[in-house]
């Protein structure tokens, strides 16, 4: 892409630019691959049990983990005079929490809840007997409720999930399959492009900036006052609001919702402009000081434009609502198909801008050269990997039973809005991209309709690939290539940390289902197919034919994100940047596009008065802004798992209701 970021990254942050990979290879060592796989059980019990810490870019469970074990390493070294876990201990420690939480958190949390609603209340549901449940593979859904009668009542310990796992045998072997396929083929893919977006082009990956201090005790930031001069009114803040959930009498101060616009939006078509919540979320405004500011001004920007749309198409005649554009079927103004057209339209201008290394990395695969021998896994291999993952994912669609032409253009479209998930991540550190119920289906249904497929045909494929289609508020690629990142930074052995992510991915999404069903009988088992069956009722009963207007909306926006490049590639400091467009026509933004425009001021004034030593001061501000937060998010959050009460949380939803 065109954009050079504007983050400033601190020199004890950037890998040594003289030296060979051959001479920066350290050694992963067993105590952090102990510590690291250890405390994995915990991170992933926590992502299932609380949804709400895993619904941004940075995640509180690794984060908090780490502090913890940064923290006792500090304590251990204060009493010993000397560090048990070192610099790249720390960060493979890290790697092993960060890629498998992602594994147990979206992904998981969007498709364990249908495992079971089929069969355990089709008697209660018509549209579950007759029209879903015939569709539905046997290791990934159950078909018949008889052997899981006791999931839905709820009241069993662990130690009774314990002797159930044969009876869900093949449901975690079916899912292993899907996701891991899924999230090897992202790792090699990052593993191809590594060099290039962490070399050579050297992206400022924003979103580490916490993690990697945290990994490195002797940074001199640690002694900064701006620093803990932030972290202290956080924790004061917090703690605050935290003790008005079991105290009301102690009066709040508020720093999430603050208000909502739309509440003064009551006429015609002025109320169409659906959800406008004014809120700080600290923590993740925070993070906006270390994305780059053209984007930040972006998000704002086009947040406002899909308002002005929601609001013309309303005058035209057109219902909005809350996300407007649609939900499933194309709808004016398009939103979703929109949001395609500029990720596909990044994709094109990403793979132009790259074509020199990409041939260079064909080159490799073709001789089977590897230039850092001995410390990455070679491009020939990371290839084969990559084919063989892909496979392995069309292979298990075509299963289920699944046209293979159908399967491989739904799977190819969803790596390739992977690859700018991730590289927008790295190169902008988003600190949220919920792309709320977008997926491949939707360019399906825009160019090619559903009139020419059975309804088997669309049970099989939304029930099997609905992972592809929810939120992707943790999509794990991101996360791999962030870990590889953090390696290079403390010299890690890359070749094994690919290992190490790798069966990190496996084991998150085994602890993922393990936790999630124990979640169940405990609790019981709910009805949660009803969304799904109306999908799918929907699509098979309303055949749509190729809906023209859609794809002029994506072929537009394909080809303003295209136009927008080749203006900042010709004009310096253009401000718009059309990743905010990208990301700004889905619904994330909403939560934050108040925080982070006031960051945006924020950060113009101090560059304006204060240059780069007034950037680091803020810079350190934020820093603490988040490790304040997360401070006291963690002992409510266990505080929760161990009680089960709602507690106050920093996330951008509440215990006790999306927007409370």
């Amino acid at each position: 892409m065109a954009i050079q970021p504007s983050v400033t990254v601190s020199p004890d942050q950037q890998p040594p630019k003289s030296a060979p990979p051959t001479e920066r290879v350290q050694p992963l060592r067993m105590r952090a691959l102990i510590v690291g796989f250890g405390l994995l059980p915990f991170t992933t019990y926590w992502a299932v049990e609380i949804v709400l810490s895993v619904i941004f870019s940075l995640m509180i469970p690794p984060i908090a983990t780490l502090m913890v074990v940064a923290l006792l390493n500090a304590i251990g070294r204060w009493i010993t005079k000397r560090w048990f876990l070192e610099p790249p201990d720390l960060v493979v420690i890290f790697t092993i929490l960060f890629v498998g939480t992602a594994m147990s958190a979206e992904w998981m949390n969007v498709v364990a809840a249908l495992w079971h609603s089929f069969a355990l209340y089709a008697d209660q549901n018509e549209t579950y007997r007759n029209r879903v449940i015939p569709h539905l593979t046997e290791w990934l859904f159950f078909r018949e409720g008889d052997a899981i009668r006791e999931y839905a009542i709820g009241g069993n310990p662990f130690p009774y999930v314990l002797t159930k796992l044969g009876v869900w045998a093949p449901i975690f072997l079916g899912w292993i399959g899907l996701f891991g396929s899924a999230a090897m083929a992202m790792l090699c893919l990052n593993a191809l492009m590594r060099r290039l977006w962490t070399q050579q082009e050297r992206l400022a990956f924003p979103i580490i900036q916490v993690p990697m201090l945290l990994c490195q005790p002797q940074s001199p930031l640690w002694r900064s006052r701006y620093l803990w001069g932030a972290f202290a009114v956080m924790v004061v803040i917090n703690t605050i609001n935290g003790l008005n959930v079991f105290f009301p009498w102690i009066p709040p101060i508020k720093t999430r919702f603050l208000a909502h616009l739309n509440d003064y939006l009551q006429s015609p078509p002025w109320n169409q402009t659906g959800w406008i919540p004014v809120g700080l979320f600290p923590y993740m405004s925070a993070i906006g000081v270390f994305v780059p500011n053209d984007l930040l001004f972006s998000c704002v920007l086009f947040y406002f434009v899909r308002k002005g749309m929601q609001v013309i198409t309303a005058a035209m005649g057109y219902e909005q609502g809350v996300f407007g554009g649609g939900y499933l079927v194309p709808q004016p103004p398009y939103f979703s198909e929109q949001s395609w057209g500029a990720f596909l339209g990044l994709f094109v201008s990403v793979v132009w801008a790259s074509r020199g290394y990409l041939k260079e990395i064909w080159n490799e695969i073709k001789t089977g050269e590897n230039p850092e021998a001995g410390y990455a896994i070679s491009a020939r291999w990371a290839f084969i990997g990559l084919l063989a993952s892909l496979g392995v994912l069309i292979g298990l669609g075509v299963a289920v039973g699944l046209p293979w032409w159908l399967v491989t253009i739904y799977v190819l479209l969803y790596m390739v809005f992977s690859v700018i998930v991730a590289r927008l991540r790295a190169q902008l550190g988003a600190p949220i991209h919920e792309m709320a119920f977008m997926g491949p289906h939707q360019l399906m249904i825009a160019f090619t309709g559903t009139q020419n497929l059975t309804e088997s045909t669309i049970a099989k494929l939304m029930t099997t690939f609905h992972f592809m289609n929810r939120l992707h508020r943790t999509h794990p690629m991101p996360y791999q290539l962030e870990a590889m990142k953090m390696g290079e930074m403390v010299r890690l052995n890359q070749k094994a940390l690919f290992i190490v992510i790798a069966v990190a991915v496996i084991l998150g999404i085994f602890l993922g289902e393990l936790f999630s069903v124990n979640r169940f009988y405990r609790d019981g088992a709910g009805n949660f197919g009803g969304g799904m069956a109306g999908v799918i009722t929907q699509l098979a009963d309303n055949r749509y034919p190729p809906n023209v207007t859609a794809m002029s909306f994506f072929m537009g926006a394909f080809s303003f994100v295209l136009l927008l490049d080749f203006i900042r590639y010709r004009i310096p400091g253009f401000p718009i940047h059309p990743a905010g467009y990208a990301l700004s026509m889905n619904f994330g933004v909403d939560y934050i596009w108040f925080g982070l425009g006031i960051v945006l001021l924020i950060k113009l004034f101090v560059n304006r008065y204060f240059g780069l030593p007034g950037y680091e001061k803020l810079r350190a501000v934020a820093i603490g802004v988040i490790l304040g937060e997360f401070a006291v998010d963690m002992p409510l959050a266990i505080y929760h798992l161990i009680t089960g009460q709602a507690v106050y949380t920093i996330s951008i939803n509440g215990h006790l209701g999306w927007n409370q």
